[in-house]
């Protein structure tokens, strides 16, 4: 029976607090939000470079691999023709 007053007692002494120190807390408030929010533009720029990185390390792999196909073609094309002459 005595634990809702218990309680009542104790939110109503964090209100008296808050009421009393609401400058402080405020001022804390403003700067833990704006830690917060360089925190978060920094991750998400950190995030957009990574992005980056990767679009560019598919780009360069598809690139190599297309190379390395036109590369085999051309030397089949090449033994083809060796084959051919080598027939005649």
């Amino acid at each position: 029976m005595a634990l809702p007053f218990i309680a009542g007692l104790a939110i109503g002494a964090g209100a008296v607090f808050a009421y009393k120190n609401s400058d402080k807390l405020k001022s804390k408030t403003k700067e833990l939000l704006g830690k917060s929010k360089e925190f978060t533009n920094s991750t998400i720029e950190q995030g957009k470079e990574a992005a980056d990185e990767v679009k560019s390390t598919i780009e360069a792999t598809k690139e190599c691999i297309k190379e390395k196909k036109e590369a085999k073609k051309l030397e089949e094309a090449q033994v083809e023709k060796i084959e051919k002459k080598e027939n005649e």
